[in-house]
């Protein structure tokens, strides 16, 4: 199967189910919870826990910091744009949006759909470094101001990711196998992580209820965001192949296509925390996941064969 065509099986699928968040997502009271539940509490630990062991440690120790430098190093642009922008949109939102991208739920697709599912384990190495930024840091400049700076940093050090990361790369530098099950069970809950992330997109988009929303606000946004992401990752990319040179071709195209993945669906969640911008917020979402899948089938369908030869 051609890279395009390969995009298109593995990847339109998911907005199908999209779409069907989108048309329930104002019947189901507290569905979206329910699931971000399951998968930040189960599946997401367990896709981190399995892929890890498939990484080489090199991987890990460069492109997890890397993508956590890249997510950091955009709040700077985002800044800059909150200026500019005043009180239309919440700084710590803004911020959140550029910083955070949705690699589990449309990169592992992505990435599953041209290179196959063996390199899963790098474009996870690469969630690792913006979650973990977006889990910790991320929740805590945002939470803070509602909830105490105390009580906002327990709670990022809550969240099951920073712990199932921290075995896993325990783990694999060790070299201590885990049980055959879960080598098993890695394609079911990679699918399962996809589906359900992009129906919690959905749910949201539904959930985003009545308001006057300004096109050219989220325009803004999303042009700056993407510029930013291709420019930050190009120029994290260079310096590793000039400073340090161990990464290889494809992990470096893998790492570079993160700037083309969308704004992460949990935007919505920090929205609802500081009750700012729910509505923006959803469909900003929702436009970030629509101009990714066209930017991704117009990098592949120019440079498809480039990609992956």
């Amino acid at each position: 199967m051609n890279p395009l065509g390969a995009i298109a099986s593995h990847v339109l699928p998911l907005y199908g189910v999209l779409l069907f968040g989108w048309a329930i997502g104002k019947h189901t009271g507290g569905l979206a919870r329910w699931i971000s539940g399951l998968l930040v509490y189960a599946l997401i630990p367990v896709l981190v826990l399995g892929n890890v062991q498939q990484a080489e440690v090199a991987q890990i120790a460069i492109i997890t910091p890397l993508m956590f430098a890249v997510a950091a190093a955009m709040s700077l642009p985002a800044w800059w744009l909150s200026k500019r922008i005043g009180e239309d949109f919440d700084p710590r939102l803004l911020s959140a949006s550029f910083s955070f991208f949705n690699v589990a739920f449309f990169g592992i697709p992505v990435v599953k759909a041209l290179f196959g599912e063996a390199e899963i384990s790098t474009v996870v190495c690469a969630y690792m470094g913006s979650a973990l930024y977006g889990d910790t840091i991320g929740y805590y400049l945002i939470a803070r101001s509602k909830v105490g700076g105390k009580r906002a940093a327990t709670q990022a050090l809550r969240v099951p990711l920073v712990y199932a990361m921290v075995a896993a790369i325990v783990l694999r530098v060790w070299e201590v196998p885990l049980p055959a099950v879960m080598e098993t069970v890695q394609p079911g809950v990679s699918l399962a992580v996809s589906v359900l992330g992009m129906g919690v997109v959905g749910l949201g988009l539904g959930q985003a209820g009545e308001g006057r929303t300004e096109p050219r606000l989220l325009a803004k946004i999303l042009a700056l965001r993407q510029v930013s992401a291709a420019v930050l990752l190009a120029l994290a990319l260079g310096i590793e192949a000039l400073a340090v040179g161990t990464l290889d071709r494809q992990d470096r195209i893998i790492v570079g296509l993160v700037a083309l993945f969308p704004i992460a669906a949990n935007i919505t969640v920090f929205a609802t925390l500081i009750d700012k911008n729910k509505r923006e917020a959803a469909i900003l979402i929702g436009a970030s996941s629509a101009v990714s899948l066209i930017l991704v089938a117009a990098v592949v369908g120019v440079a498809g064969g480039m990609l992956t030869g």
